[in-house]
């Protein structure tokens, strides 16, 4: 599947990663990348370029990006949705 947004890209950093990934994964929206549907979660996606994953929730209420983890590509065999899944969902009351 290719994710592809018409409209520039609301992005939430909630993690404050690097304003250099954020303007990567904005460009990944606009041009159309390589995404994978998390099974477990509705409108929760892997984005892939060259290098890094990014894993994203599209809001279908506002439209909002937002930037929940971003992986070394390399090291995605070892890091799945499903993984970062578990692991938002056990810091969901804390965060």
């Amino acid at each position: 599947m290719k994710l592809r947004l018409k409209k520039e890209p609301i992005i939430e950093n909630l993690r404050n990663h690097s304003n250099e990934m954020v303007e990567n994964l904005r460009a990944l929206l606009k041009d159309g990348a390589p995404a994978h549907p998390d099974p477990r979660r509705k409108n929760f996606y892997e984005l892939e370029n060259c290098s890094q994953v990014y894993y994203i929730h599209l809001s279908p209420a506002n439209d909002k990006v937002m930037l929940l983890a971003v992986w070394d590509k390399d090291a995605a065999k070892e890091t799945t949705a499903q993984n970062i899944s578990e692991a938002l969902l056990a810091c969901s009351g804390t965060c």
